[in-house]
């Protein structure tokens, strides 16, 4: 979002930034620097705590002068989170503050989460979300003066089996093939307003430490990215409170599958399962932090344990004063390897 108003951007700041502002209600920190970005001749950065350590989420940038003059503030994807799962009313707040002083969204982002049990249940991957994107123009504006142009689409990850075709768009099983996980980039970024991005989120989430057989393999995001670089065209700030009429505005493809998911969730639940992915997505599940600590520092605690050193020394040698402050415990039935780990450690 920007500005070309410094007083605008100096009464936001105020908000913002003041002992008691919003973002110190959300328990966020702002640590400005002498570098610009995007032009602008100054910049900060907006800092949460995550995993005992600070995590960007955000910038805010200023102009005095020149081209750029005013104000810049974005958020990413998990600074948007931090306040509409954790604090809606912070959000509805930011709103009507930028509302109040005519803030202007340069571009957003607005994703749709199809989880691997309703993906696998309903027949969507990303394969066959691109074939109907090449074929059907799912993601293309009903708008468009030229309904036969084919949409143009890139490729990320390794498709080199559907490639060559080893597997098909019909026979690809996400819990069984291309366990580093596909992308698909859909319109022309440079050249358009509109972008779509379809991507298999549960793999880039879990990464390695996800079972060959986890359903959350199947997990694909939808992402819609809306500018205003192509054309200048206006997009409302209503979409931080109304983002699915956006996300499909124009587009009955992509309604109807935002339809298909409105019959089988209600809004509460959709929150609530957005509020514990977000869990997942900052990284507080106690089973993904050990499966990283044990392929971190697994070595070293084998050597401790090889040199004779009890489990009781080795905890009180790697451990802190203070416990985490945020997590989620999901260790009631830790996987065989972690059991095996912690009786090994213990003889």
């Amino acid at each position: 979002m920007t500005t070309t108003d410094l007083d605008a951007y100096a009464q936001t700041m105020g908000d913002l930034l003041a002992d008691g502002g919003l973002f110190n209600h959300a328990d966020m920190d702002v640590k400005w620097t002498d570098k610009g970005m995007h032009g602008y001749d100054s910049s900060a950065s907006i800092l949460i705590w995550k995993d005992n350590d600070y995590l960007t989420v955000g910038h805010i940038a200023k102009a005095e002068s020149g081209r750029n003059k005013g104000g810049l503030l974005e958020l990413t994807g998990t600074g948007c989170k931090v306040l509409q799962l954790e604090h809606p009313a912070l959000w509805l707040e930011l709103f009507n503050l930028l509302q109040y002083h005519d803030w202007r969204i340069s571009r957003v982002d607005v994703a749709l989460d199809l989880h691997g049990e309703y993906a696998r249940e309903m027949g969507y991957t990303v394969p066959k979300l691109l074939l109907q994107a090449k074929n059907s123009g799912l993601f293309q504006s009903d708008r468009l003066r030229n309904p036969n142009m084919k949409q143009s689409f890139s490729m990320a990850g390794d498709w080199s089996d559907l490639a060559i075709g080893n597997i098909t768009p019909e026979t690809y099983d996400p819990l069984e093939h291309c366990h580093a996980g596909l992308t698909a980039y859909v319109g022309n970024r440079k050249s358009a307003d509109d972008f779509f991005r379809v991507y298999e989120k549960g793999k880039e989430l879990l990464g390695g430490m996800a079972e060959p057989e986890s359903i959350d393999r199947g997990w694909i995001r939808i992402e819609h990215e809306m500018s205003r670089k192509a054309t200048g065209r206006n997009i409302p700030l209503e979409v931080m409170l109304r983002p699915d009429a956006y996300f499909a505005e124009s587009r009955s493809g992509v309604r109807t599958i935002l339809d298909a998911v409105r019959e089988r969730q209600s809004l509460e639940a959709a929150l609530t399962y957005q509020r514990e992915q977000f869990k997942r997505e900052k990284g507080l599940l106690l089973s993904k932090k050990l499966h990283w600590a044990r392929h971190s520092y697994g070595r070293l605690v084998r050597t401790l344990v090889e040199k004779g050193m009890d489990s009781s020394e080795i905890v009180d040698m790697l451990s802190r004063i203070s416990g985490l402050k945020e997590f989620v415990f999901d260790l009631a039935d830790p996987p065989q390897e972690y059991s095996r780990f912690r009786v090994e450690v213990a003889a």
